[in-house]
């Protein structure tokens, strides 16, 4: 009897499978003593860990130049690699200028949709940095808005 009632019953219904973003691959480039290429490196892959689809969708240029003492720093972002090099390029598709403290804190604070949240303190504080000049953004802003996703925290 139980064979009769496996034989009429219907097989199981699949779901759809999601699909899959490519892997993107995160390279650590050229690197200086006074560069901040690795600690960089290290946030890009969580980035890529967790936004698959945002880290697949990304291209261009983007160079990071400091205030301070520190080489500029490169994220060179291709098809499926992402490269992070202490380096600079004439050029960039974006450029994201200031303080190192700055330059995080605008890339921590609270966003929605890639915009700093004015709601959240430090969201406020990261649109005062960038009013007020602390950082200065050039280039391609649609580029600057998905970066900023891939490293929201």
């Amino acid at each position: 009897m139980a064979s009769e009632e496996q034989a009429g019953a219907r097989p199981a219904r699949r779901l759809p499978r999601r699909k899959r973003a490519a892997t993107t691959e995160v390279r650590l480039g050229r690197r200086r003593s006074d560069g901040v290429a690795p600690s960089l490196y290290v946030w890009v892959e969580r980035g890529v860990e967790r936004r698959p689809r945002v880290a697949a969708a990304l291209r261009g240029r983007i160079v990071f130049r400091f205030e301070e003492n520190l080489s500029p720093l490169l994220l060179n972002f291709g098809d499926g690699l992402i490269e992070v090099s202490d380096a600079d390029l004439a050029a960039p598709d974006l450029t994201v200028s200031g303080r190192l403290p700055d330059i995080v804190a605008l890339a921590t604070a609270p966003h929605v949709l890639g915009v700093p949240n004015p709601v959240r303190p430090r969201g406020l504080s990261a649109i005062l940095r960038l009013s007020s000049g602390r950082v200065a953004i050039e280039g391609d802003r649609g580029l600057a808005l998905r970066l900023i996703r891939l490293l929201a925290l």
